[in-house]
């Protein structure tokens, strides 16, 4: 495997000389010379001929390099083995990140966001962002990034809006939720993103994003998930950038190569990248790290039911913009976490359940019909509450609805009513049950799947076709192919 840095540093000053007049007294001798040594030296080494194998100046400079970056003696095991959070953490790049929610959720989470989820749309349809849970505080959109295409100016005026952009490569995904997550009503951001967001609030879009880049807190969570070849590939990457642009300052072209090449760098080189879509001060924005301002796509209406209907006609434009050259799109949504909505409903049903038995406490025939039915929840066992992170006492406390407080009393005037309506609350305590243990399921599932993610198979697979190359088998693979 290539070295992702390539050193070569320059030949010993006192070398260069010498080699060039060994060359060109090389083309006019027919025999042996020899270059006298200093008058103090007797050493042999003093002395060169033409007849003896000279030493490539290309290995020479690479032997040079190696010993004075004390590189390893094998590289490609050095390549494969697993990174610490030491090395995670004081790596200065970025890596690039999977469209993928579970991902997303772990960094919203090790950031110190809390009761938010993000969740994968597979539909741009309105009855699709009909079913999300409200609120919703952005949404996320992935495609391939083109510069050429004409994007328009930004908004001067932004208002409380809070934006930053993006100022380094790969980061994308995280300065997409961030460009939401800071603009959030009602959301709890956790310390670190909340002194962030006081530190920065007086800062240019620009200087806000290179905060963002240099801040290790925030780019160690999003390069938990690297692997070393991911390092590697990034900084070779990086190494390969500099380097074009370097040729590309020395050559000179015509009009059309420099067009061709523009053209070939924008279909081959650039690839995909994350914007969000938020709704601040009575309008829903479109932020883009990459470009210098955020744009305004429209104002919510009094008459809006959700703002993503504002949002999703300019997803649609992007999608049929980009359609003859792509079809790759993702579209993720950041709203309110199932899992305490549903816990909320738990003890909704459970203490609705209670207070209707307290208003039928003296009535024979309902007491007679409940009491036949197992409970669905202890309210008073803390052992069985701990599963749905309750305590007794948020049963206590709870406090009903005037609405359902109201249609408790009208049912309690007749033990039919009465009945009918505890079985009803029965099935919607078991209802939100059953969603809260299926949210905690999918979050279980979430969970194996980031640390699957983050684990370094590299090492393994290589030792493993090592011994396969060992037992002949690769060979035999080869020679069947």
């Amino acid at each position: 495997m290539p070295n992702s840095v390539r050193a070569s540093p320059p030949r010993d000053a006192d070398d260069a000389p010498s080699e060039k007049r060994l060359r060109r007294s090389s083309r006019r001798a027919t025999s042996t010379i020899v270059v006298k040594a200093p008058e103090a030296s007797a050493d042999s080494s003093s002395t060169s001929s033409l007849n003896e194998p000279r030493r490539n100046p290309k290995r020479k400079a690479a032997e040079a390099a190696t010993e004075a970056l004390n590189l390893p003696d094998n590289l490609l095991d050095e390549a494969l083995r697993p990174l610490t959070a030491a090395d995670v953490e004081e790596w200065d790049g970025w890596v690039e990140l999977e469209s993928e929610p579970a991902f997303f959720n772990t960094i919203l989470h090790d950031l110190g966001v809390k009761d938010v989820k993000v969740q994968e749309l597979f539909s741009i349809d309105q009855s699709w962002l009909d079913t999300l849970l409200k609120p919703i505080y952005g949404l996320i959109f992935l495609f391939q990034y083109t510069p050429d295409v004409d994007e328009g100016e930004g908004e001067e005026e932004t208002g409380s809006l809070w934006f930053a952009n993006q100022t380094t490569n790969n980061a994308c995904a995280t300065f997409a939720l961030l460009n939401i997550v800071m603009n959030a009503q009602g959301l709890e951001l956790g310390d670190q993103l909340r002194k962030f967001k006081e530190a920065t609030k007086d800062m240019n879009t620009v200087l806000r994003g290179h905060e963002i880049s240099n801040n290790k807190f925030m780019r160690s969570i999003h390069n938990a998930f690297t692997r070393r070849m991911d390092h590697l590939n990034a900084d070779l990457c990086l190494e390969n950038a500099v380097s074009d642009t370097k040729s590309k300052k020395a050559k000179t072209g015509s009009r059309t190569t420099k067009k061709a090449s523009r053209k070939k760098r924008v279909d081959d080189d650039y690839g995909f990248h994350f914007i969000a879509y938020v709704p601040v001060d009575g309008y829903v924005w479109e932020l883009d790290g990459l470009r210098s301002k955020p744009h305004r796509i429209g104002r919510i209406g009094s008459d809006e039911t959700c703002w993503t209907n504002i949002a999703r006609p300019q997803i649609e434009g992007r999608i049929l913009q980009y359609e003859e050259s792509q079809i790759s799109f993702n579209l993720l949504a950041l709203c309110r976490r199932p899992v305490t909505l549903h816990a909320r409903s738990i003890v909704e049903a459970a203490a609705s359940i209670a207070l209707l038995k307290e208003h039928m406490k003296h009535d024979d025939n309902f007491t007679h019909l409940v009491d036949k039915q197992p409970p669905v929840l202890d309210v008073e066992n803390p052992a069985e509450l701990a599963e749905f992170n309750l305590r007794p006492s948020d049963f206590q406390n709870a406090k009903l609805g005037e609405t359902l407080q109201a249609r408790i009393s009208r049912a309690a005037s007749g033990s039919d009513e009465a009945w009918d309506l505890y079985k009803q609350l029965v099935v919607d305590l078991k209802v939100a049950i059953g969603e809260y243990r299926a949210e905690m399921i999918s979050l279980a599932v979430d969970e194996q799947r980031v640390k699957d993610r983050k684990k370094d198979y590299g090492q393994a697979l290589h030792r493993w076709v090592q011994k396969l190359a060992e037992k002949g088998v690769l060979q035999e693979l080869i020679e069947n192919s």
